[in-house]
């Protein structure tokens, strides 16, 4: 892995070779996975495998993180922000909004919208409070259209960085099982695992104030309730995918689910929700270049029965992406 520096000499973005590649994608298979499991999946030297992702780490280019799905516990609500600004105040809105806590991605777009926010809100009696007058009271901000997202079919955390031949991860069921609130030892647990995914069972334990063998089975239980999931955190860019575009998807009733669980197993998918508004779908798509991008939406969407309309808008910069304050290609400090 070679390291990009600056004139100073330090590490700005690391140039990934095959090995490091290799090891990315074990390591999104199975995000806590020790060093030697991924060592054994991918025919790499345990220390080499546990050298090479901790150099990405520590360049900041890497994270192994938690996902906590509001959704699942019946309590919180995830919000798109579709924002447009006055002249001149883009770049100022979308720092402004990636300071708050609530935000989990915020991008500028080339676009009718100047900037997409998700917000992740704890308490869905936020989300009046939250559209009518946080989001309009930042400065630069004009309007703000904002879209409930009711189901998700995939999460960014599914995303493969695809082999030759390796097909995606299917379409994510609905959720045969009611909402069910998180315990005081399960916030912790969660809490900690947002801000390090690989965290041990024995730190889990600690920040718990529980047994060991009890913080795994609490631990278990949220992943397989799908209160809680796992993805490794880094820019597409680095990764080979530099062109990447938000799409909101009109689509027949009638034909949302066919049409959402084919775009759930497109390569090019890094998450696809349903949401509230004129369009049924969200689809965020990662492409290699610009032909790449007008292919997957002129040939793939235009193939598919039950689209009725389209909207494109491409991402120009991610300012924060799952909660992470964005510094480039750098992960930069967790947000408040």
């Amino acid at each position: 892995m070679n390291m990009v520096t600056s004139s100073k000499g330090k590490s700005l973005t690391p140039s990934l070779d095959d090995t490091d590649l290799a090891c990315l994608m074990a390591l999104q298979a199975d995000p806590r996975a020790s060093w030697r499991e991924l060592g054994a999946a991918t025919g790499i030297a345990e220390r080499t495998v546990a050298r090479r992702i901790k150099r990405l780490m520590d360049a900041d280019a890497l994270r192994v993180i938690a996902e906590a799905d509001p959704l699942a516990t019946g309590r919180g609500v995830v919000l798109h922000a579709w924002v447009r600004c006055r002249s001149g105040r883009v770049a100022e809105a979308a720092e402004a909004l990636a300071r708050l806590g609530a935000t989990q991605l915020v991008v500028t777009l080339a676009g009718r919208a100047d900037l997409m926010a998700e917000l992740t809100l704890a308490d869905a009696a936020d989300m009046p409070d939250v559209v009518t007058r946080v989001l309009p009271s930042i400065e630069g901000v004009e309007q703000v259209e904002a879209r409930l997202v009711l189901r998700p079919f995939r999460r960014a955390g599914q995303w493969r960085i695809q082999a030759d031949g390796a097909l995606p991860a299917g379409p994510e069921p609905a959720l045969a099982q009611p909402p069910v609130a998180l315990t005081e030892p399960e916030q912790r647990i969660v809490a900690h695992l947002m801000r390090d995914g690989r965290a041990s069972l024995a730190e889990l334990a600690a920040q718990a104030e529980v047994s060991e063998p009890t913080a795994h089975r609490l631990l278990q239980h949220l992943v397989e309730r799908r209160a809680l999931s796992f993805r490794v955190e880094v820019e597409p860019a680095l990764v080979g995918f530099p062109v990447e575009a938000v799409i909101s998807v009109q689509v027949r009733p009638q034909a949302v689910d066919a049409l959402a669980a084919h775009l759930a197993l497109d390569p090019t998918t890094r998450c696809l929700f349903g949401t509230s508004g004129a369009s049924q779908l969200f689809w965020h798509v990662l492409c290699r270049d610009s032909l790449h991008l007008w292919d997957v939406v002129t040939r793939r969407l235009g193939e598919l029965d039950g689209v009725l309309a389209s909207e494109v808008s491409v991402v120009m910069r991610a300012y924060k992406r799952c909660g992470i304050v964005r510094a480039g290609a750098r992960l930069g400090a967790d947000a408040a």
